[in-house]
């Protein structure tokens, strides 16, 4: 029957009892052949405590041989150095009842577990919790005529949540958070850029582990209990709180084949951010109860160790998805976590902000190939991370130095719902209250909201980035507007709906004429049109039409995300079951799911979402790799570096 290893600590404990009852009260050495004493050493022991002290020397002696650190006792090393052969006499055969025999089983177990959970950089400080009980069966025995115990394998249980000793002020402290399967090899290349960087930023590792196993503490399996050597130190198998907005959870053993490893547990971190250590890249959403409160995130990490499944279905399957991978959190000084993802390639390179980490060096001024905005909505835009995020903005004076234009200087800056039609929703047709409230605030002119637009653009256009617009229904709305007429009884907007009216109309009339000759139609937005019209300079600015595709670096961006498949309405969900890596905004929530990143809002508050709100002032950035990151503005800043707003004077 193979036995658990002994721990260091108890091998220690061994040899000095060994060395105490042969020096200090006069019993035999093992093999020792002494008629004076009626037992040896290994023997008295054994009566004590059950352990089989002559077997556990024996193993000890083939640990010296392969040059490992033994433990013998001190009677036992002059032969074993000198060469003296040593008889090893086949123990006394004691009868230990199943109950006791069980019980001993049970408490070395229970020792190798507490010595795995407690002897990291983060040990668990309530080991209590984890309860090995011996396991005893009855069964018929055929000889006795009767029923009999007899033991089995120790069973383990948790009475409670493994917790590791938390940091109650986390401000300015910075995090990598990753994961590692037992029994699988480290990605060493991974693992050293991983060091690289957090000596770079000064970061805290922390590995959470987690199992391929049905049981976690097997006796049988010692491999369940085993973690790459340079890991080690590094684990964390409990709780891990920083703060009272953040917590690790270390102690969730996921199976690496879990399809949707976050799913249920968006309410386990108590309305906290969260990040579970597994293989597959997901992120949720978990809504506040106030829509003017951020919505905080639960995510998974990726792993740091190469995969290793059973070739079925399921693990197959999972390493499509296993993502070689960690996060980042930084916390700025007032205890707000930045938490960002980090992606490797095959090789182990991996890039975070503008900084690419290869070879274990950190070089910075890295170009991203892409910044996927939060969703726009020009007209309810939030002043503060407008300037976070493009670091001007036209018409205040002010100046946001290191926004995420100024340092990631994006190649493509993808923007979605940049027109808010406020002015005229059809959401608000026949609500005389909201009329008379957008023409009291002097907020009533489509031209104006129109003129925003371009004005936003033109301020924005750059000739060392692709300005994208993508067109999105908010977008559409303005098309709507012309095409159920509904300019025809608005006075402040009549005269410039039948401008855009018969812009509307001569491009259908084209359109058909296309048709009528086989021709594809040309691609026609309403609102680009409008926008061009009032004349602003913008030769670096294009828009990703709706309906069409639009692809960086093979990662679609040009769908807003309110269409799906087949003209259903567009869900994360769907659009993952498309198997193309996606880029989208809509949901105002951001999420991951599959190769599915969505955006949030840039603004928490619109005045129709009202009750519990999944909103968050979220961006996407992708890489040059094609990895990509989701990054949370919190209260006007990108990242916990304190912001420096220039005035002008």
């Amino acid at each position: 029957m193979p036995t658990p290893p002994v721990p260091t600590h108890e091998r220690q404990r061994r040899q000095a009892l060994m060395d105490r009852l042969v020096n200090e009260e006069g019993f035999a050495p093992l093999g020792s052949g002494r008629s004076d004493v009626r037992t040896s050493a290994p023997q008295h022991a054994k009566k004590q405590d059950g352990v089989n002290y002559a077997r556990w020397i024996r193993d000890e002696e083939r640990a010296f041989h392969r040059g490992e650190p033994s433990f013998l006792p001190s009677w036992f090393r002059p032969a074993l150095d000198s060469g003296t052969p040593i008889r090893l006499p086949e123990p006394d055969i004691v009868e230990v009842s199943a109950e006791d025999h069980a019980s001993a089983r049970a408490r070395d177990l229970q020792l190798a577990v507490r010595e795995l959970i407690t002897s990291t950089r983060y040990p668990v400080i309530n080991p209590e919790c984890i309860l090995v009980d011996r396991h005893l069966v009855r069964s018929y025995s055929r000889k006795l005529g009767d029923y009999v115990l007899r033991e089995s394998a120790p069973r383990t249980w948790l009475s409670g949540t493994p917790r590791v000793e938390g940091v109650a002020v986390p401000a300015g402290r910075k995090f990598i958070f990753t994961g590692a399967q037992n029994d699988a090899p480290l990605h060493a290349a991974f693992w050293t850029n991983l060091q690289a960087l957090a000596r770079h930023d000064e970061c805290e590792i922390v590995v959470g582990p987690l199992t391929y196993e049905t049981t976690w503490w097997s006796e049988h399996n010692p491999t369940a209990r085993s973690y790459a050597v340079d890991l080690r130190e590094y684990l964390c198998f409990g709780q891990l709180e920083l703060g009272d907005r953040f917590v690790f959870c270390g102690e969730m053993n996921t199976l690496p084949t879990a399809s949707n490893p976050v799913s249920d547990l968006v309410t386990y971190p108590r309305n906290r951010w969260a990040v579970f250590p597994h293989a597959k890249r997901q992120l949720k959403s978990v809504p506040s109860t106030d829509p003017q409160v951020q919505a905080h995130q639960v995510m998974t990490t990726g792993l740091v160790t190469v995969p290793k499944v059973i070739p079925r279905k399921a693990g197959v399957k999972s390493l499509f998805h296993a993502v070689l991978g960690a996060v980042l959190v930084e916390f700025d000084h007032e205890g707000n976590p930045f938490c960002r993802q980090i992606t490797a390639a095959e090789d182990g390179t991996f890039y975070d902000l503008d900084r690419r980490v290869s070879d274990g060096v950190v070089t910075s001024g890295h170009a991203v190939k892409a910044l996927v905005c939060a969703d726009l909505h020009l007209r309810k835009l939030d002043e503060g991370n407008a300037l976070a995020t493009f670091g001007t903005l036209p018409g205040v004076n002010a100046a946001y130095a290191g926004s995420m234009l100024e340092v990631l200087r994006p190649e493509h800056v993808m923007l979605h719902d940049i027109f808010d039609n406020e002015s005229r929703n059809h959401h608000h047709v026949g609500d005389n209250g909201y009329a008379l409230e957008m023409w009291e605030r002097g907020r009533d002119s489509v031209r104006a909201e129109v003129y925003d637009v371009a004005t936003f653009l033109e301020h924005l256009d750059d000739p060392s980035r692709k300005t994208v617009v993508v067109e999105s229904n908010h977008d559409l709305a303005l098309e709507r507007f012309v095409r159920e007429a509904r300019y025809r009884n608005d006075g402040p907007n009549i005269r410039y709906g039948l401008e855009l009216d018969r812009q509307y109309l001569a491009y259908r009339s084209r359109a058909g004429e296309a048709l009528d000759r086989g021709d594809r139609p040309e691609k026609f937005s309403l609102l680009e049109t409008a926008v061009r019209q009032m004349g602003p300079e913008i030769p670096n600015t294009v828009w990703a039409y709706d309906g069409y595709s639009f692809l960086v670096d093979g990662v679609e961006c040009g769908h807003h995300g309110f269409r799906g498949t087949n003209g259903s309405k567009g869900t994360i969900a769907g659009f993952a079951r498309t198997g193309r890596k996606m880029n989208i905004g809509d949901k105002h929530a951001p999420e991951i799911n599959e190769g599915v990143y969505c955006a949030g809002a840039m603004n928490l508050t619109h005045g129709y979402n009202r009750g519990p709100s999944t909103w968050a002032v979220s961006h996407i950035v992708q890489y040059a790799d094609g990895s990509r990151s989701i990054i949370t503005l919190q209260r006007g800043r990108w990242r916990a570096e304190k912001p420096r707003i220039r005035v002008k004077a």
